[in-house]
């Protein structure tokens, strides 16, 4: 493993920079005796930057025997840069599974990052990422499983009237209802040469941070939506008046006001084309809501939120028409998310893994090991359940046109 330099090393550059810069102005304004107050300071902090790269040098010579061969790092749902950075550190301090193996050799995998005559940096392609997760509920949990109690609707009613003297009559009592989790694992593991790791290390560990954090993404999306799309669907007919029923009959009133519109590419475009007698559009952006997309159903503002067709998908229907999802209601009362641990990374250039491919008679089992073949494994999990709450707070309709 090829180690630059310390944090000290890293500190002292820093330092050395900043006074050299400000070195720099003081003598274009010609305070010359300000500045070279500035180029002693410089003078001192380059001795003990040389002190310490000498003293780095000597200590990691040698690989220690003792360190130990994994090294976790606790992350979270998304990779934000202070995370890629503590991510990055972390995984070179140490060494740097798809079961693709990505490899110098196979462009496809990761050849294309080493540097040849070509540009090294990886580029990306632009896309359009959404998560359902701001838009439900997240509770964090410390145990492997729980409840929450509820207490059901629409069980009480108005006393009844009692004469002087006479006997007040009983009542119904309130009545319960239990809310069960179990958290359960997801994760996956990426197998990196070490030749691929070496020669583009910085950019294969940044690359990685942020496709464990997709996959993140990627399982909530699947699991919240199969909630979700798994009430039975409610077709409408389309148009403002089938909008308007649906979330002010519908839903009701406990959610009208909380309700939003969850539609992908074609049923944004659809809202987007919806225009009154007049040709006024009934779809705008709500000033009073910070910009965000909405759309006026009658004296009624309902925020829309826009969903990638790559998430929530349309589907065919007769005469060339699509069938568009709306997803309408308050997803925080609907879904709720036990987080009992939020992503967690550990790499291994020591351990042996195993995984299958294929299915019945043509399943062949592959064994690897980091160590034998020059290789670092590295692993993310979360642990998390997904669950429904409240199935009146939302409806899962459809829009054929």
């Amino acid at each position: 493993m090829n180690i630059k330099c310390s944090k000290k090393m890293y500190e002292l550059s820093e330092e050395i920079d900043a006074l050299t810069k400000e070195a720099r102005v003081l003598k274009d304004n010609g305070e010359n005796d300000k500045a070279k107050e500035k180029l002693a300071k410089i003078d001192k902090l380059e001795e003990e930057y040389n002190l310490e790269k000498k003293l780095f040098e000597s200590e990691n010579r040698f690989a220690k025997p003792s360190e130990p061969d994994t090294k976790s790092i606790a992350g979270t749902g998304s990779a934000t840069p202070t995370e890629e950075t503590d991510f990055i550190k972390a995984f070179r301090s140490r060494f740097v599974l798809t079961k693709g193996l990505m490899s110098e050799g196979s462009s496809a995998n990761g050849g294309y990052t080493v540097p040849q005559d070509i540009q090294t940096r990886i580029n990306e392609y632009k896309t359009n990422r959404f998560s359902f997760e701001p838009y439900v509920g997240v509770e964090s949990v410390s145990t492997l499983s729980g409840s929450r109690t509820y207490r059901k609707r629409n069980l009480s009613a108005p006393f009844e009237e009692v004469s002087e003297g006479g006997a007040i009559p009983l009542i119904s009592n309130p009545q319960y209802e239990v809310l069960s989790y179990s958290v359960k694992k997801y994760g996956g593991i990426i197998q990196v040469t070490d030749e691929l790791f070496e020669d583009t290390a910085e950019n294969i560990s940044a690359e990685i941070a942020k496709h464990f954090a997709l996959c993140r993404e990627d399982t909530f999306n699947s699991k919240i939506l199969a909630i979700l799309q798994a009430k039975t669907e409610t077709a409408i007919a389309g148009g403002i008046p089938s909008l308007r029923t649906a979330i002010i009959k519908t839903l009701g009133g406990a959610y009208s006001g909380t309700s939003k519109i969850y539609t992908n590419d074609d049923g944004y475009a659809y809202l987007c084309n919806l225009q009154d007698s007049n040709n006024r559009d009934y779809f705008f952006y709500d000033p009073s809501g910070s910009g965000q997309p909405a759309i006026n159903i009658g004296g009624f503002i309902v925020p829309v939120v826009h969903v990638p067709n790559s998430v929530m998908a349309s589907t065919a229907a007769a005469s060339s028409k699509i069938k568009m999802p709306f997803i309408i209601g308050d997803l925080h009362e609907a879904v709720r998310i036990f987080d009992r641990r939020q992503m967690s990374i550990a790499a291994s250039n020591s351990a042996t893994i195993s995984y299958t491919e294929g299915t019945g008679d043509d399943a062949v089992t592959h064994t690897v090991s980091a160590f034998q073949n020059g290789m670092t494994f590295l692993r993310a999990y979360l642990r998390a359940d997904f669950k429904q709450v409240d199935a009146d707070s939302w409806l899962n309709c459809s829009i054929t046109a």
